[in-house]
């Protein structure tokens, strides 16, 4: 009889509590994202495209070869001279040298360059310089610049911080999704465990008269 009744219960367990420990591991959707706040444009800012009257410093000017008044090659431009302003006042031009090395550079003003469009080229030529003068000139002092280290240093901060700004958001909502979904589940697996006492309690107590011993 106790068999029986043991049976009975361990039964009664199983089918009461098979659906809720089913439910343990439901499937899941992803919260469905917020939508994005709409993003006031600054006006006077920022520019969509170069405009018909401008051009990138390092498409046209950066890089572009320096031409004396008989057309002759004399350097290229390899960067810009800027003043305390943020203006730009000057170029600086690498002249003598073969592919950079023994390579001069020399200042040279901005309004000194002449520029001239045939045939849809631009032609920027520095007429004042000859051999001679280039040749005279004190190499340009370039004073505090910063080292390739610094270079370095400062690449890896900017790659660090877009990273962070990137994945932090993402990371934020990942942990929140999992601490949700844990919480879920121990919630279930708890009412389960109700269910399943519950059912046990009522095995016991319809077994008990049938337990009872006869007179």
């Amino acid at each position: 009889m106790n068999k029986l009744i043991f049976g009975a219960a361990v039964s009664a367990v199983l089918a009461l509590s098979a659906p809720a420990v089913a439910q343990t591991a439901p499937a899941t959707t992803p919260a469905a994202a917020p939508a994005a706040a709409k993003v006031t444009i600054p006006s006077g800012v920022f520019y969509k495209a170069l405009g018909p009257q401008q051009y990138a410093a390092k498409d046209k000017l950066i890089g572009a070869n320096v031409v004396n008044k008989e057309g002759v090659v004399i350097g290229d431009i390899k960067d810009l001279i800027m003043n305390s302003s943020n203006e730009v006042e000057g170029v600086i031009l690498g002249t003598g040298g073969i592919l950079g090395a023994g390579e001069k550079l020399v200042g040279v003003r901005y309004g000194a360059l002449q520029f001239s469009k045939k045939d849809g080229k631009t032609t920027i030529s520095l007429p004042a310089a000859s051999k001679d003068v280039i040749a005279a000139l004190d190499p340009y002092g370039r004073g505090e610049k910063k080292s390739l280290l610094e270079k370095a240093q400062d690449k890896v901060k900017a790659l660090s911080d877009k990273t962070k700004e990137g994945a932090g958001p993402a990371y934020e909502k990942a942990k929140e999704a999992a601490k949700n979904a844990a919480d879920k589940a121990k919630e279930l697996g708890k009412s389960a465990m109700e269910k399943g006492k519950e059912a046990v309690e009522v095995a016991k107590e319809k077994a008990a008269p049938a337990a009872a011993p006869k007179q």
